[in-house]
């Protein structure tokens, strides 16, 4: 499970912007949790009607028409409210399996999510301490990007590519993908804060960056180390 990362143009913020995106994308990681509480505590409604289908699609939708919305308050505010709560809600029955399926999904939950935080927090402090300017990498990031969804499409069609050490190969190429993508989105921030782009895409970006991390940090974990039962 993964998502596009939103890219925008820039356009000119006050410096408040750089405040409010992290403000924005505080507020995405609390509603994540808030979803995928509510996914466990309604986990059979969620798994046995495929609801999370409708929630998955509905996701896309609002991440492909973003462009359109973040500009129309109060709309921009609701909606993006709205994408992380979908989230934590399509995310969950993936969490019940890694709980369910592998004696260790616990421990490894945890270690995907103490991982993440110590990666994302890395990649930030690497791109506020270089001098080097990483736009540059925007255009490669992507096409690496693309290529993770072209494998991620393979995968549903050819058995090699779901191999154990192929798994860890694809998952170890999104962990470095979605780090980078966080360096990129951090250095984005700090020199747009001036010059701008929309608060709301830039949040919406990072918050991706983040979370497409933690899944791939879990499915590299799973792959070296998971014990199904």
């Amino acid at each position: 499970m993964a998502f596009t990362s939103i890219r925008s143009r820039p356009v000119v913020l006050d410096s408040s912007s750089e405040a409010k995106v992290y403000g924005l994308f505080a507020l995405a990681l609390a509603l994540t949790a808030v979803g995928i509480f509510l996914g466990l505590a309604y986990a059979r409604i969620l798994v046995g009607s495929g609801v999370q289908i409708v929630f998955l699609i509905a996701e896309l939708i609002l991440i492909f028409t973003s462009g359109m919305w973040v500009r129309s308050s109060p709309l921009n505010m609701i909606l993006f409210a709205i994408f992380p709560l979908l989230s934590g809600l399509t995310v969950t029955p993936y969490i019940l399996y890694v709980l369910v399926g592998y004696v260790n999904g616990a421990s490894i939950l945890l270690n995907a999510s103490l991982a993440t935080i110590f990666m994302a927090a890395g990649s930030a402090v690497f791109a506020l301490t270089t001098k080097a300017d990483l736009s540059g990498m925007g255009r490669m990031l992507f096409m690496g990007l693309i290529g993770l969804i072209v494998i991620a499409l393979l995968q549903l069609f050819v058995p090699q590519l779901r191999t154990g050490g192929a798994e860890v190969v694809i998952s170890g190429i999104g962990v470095v993908l979605f780090a980078a993508f966080t360096a990129y989105d951090v250095q984005r921030v700090q020199a747009l804060g001036r010059l701008g782009a929309n608060p709301f895409l830039l949040a919406l970006s990072l918050y991706l960056d983040i979370f497409n991390l933690f899944l791939y940090i879990l499915r590299f974990m799973l792959a070296l180390s998971g014990n199904r039962r």
